[in-house]
């Protein structure tokens, strides 16, 4: 009797997976502490991202668990989810990098 910790299979893949979402899951916290602390608009865009990344990441793990790898589709719009989630994630980044910061000079 073979005891699996994933629904489907016990691929290497799946554990790397889970890995990458566990440590999304936790950038996503720190990145939370840190815009409750400074509360700048540069913060809110690299929270939004990180929670991005945290959601794709989730996805991702869900499809290859019990979708078998397969992508999932967005209705009506025909677009794959994670990387519709990965546009926006890139967007908000973008948008974090250029937000000048206050009280900088240069």
């Amino acid at each position: 009797m073979s005891l699996s910790f994933f629904p489907v299979t016990s691929d290497a893949n799946d554990l790397l997976h889970f890995f990458l979402a566990f440590f999304s899951v936790g950038l996503f916290v720190v990145s939370i502490g840190a815009f409750v602390r400074r509360r700048g608009s540069r913060y809110m865009f690299l929270m939004l991202a990180f929670g991005l990344l945290c959601t794709d990441q989730l996805v991702t793990l869900w499809q290859e668990l019990y979708y078998g790898g397969f992508l999932i589709l967005i209705p009506y719009l025909d677009l794959h989810l994670v990387h519709f989630l990965e546009l926006l994630m890139m967007v908000s980044f973008a948008i974090a990098l250029v937000i000048p910061t206050k009280g900088l000079k240069g």
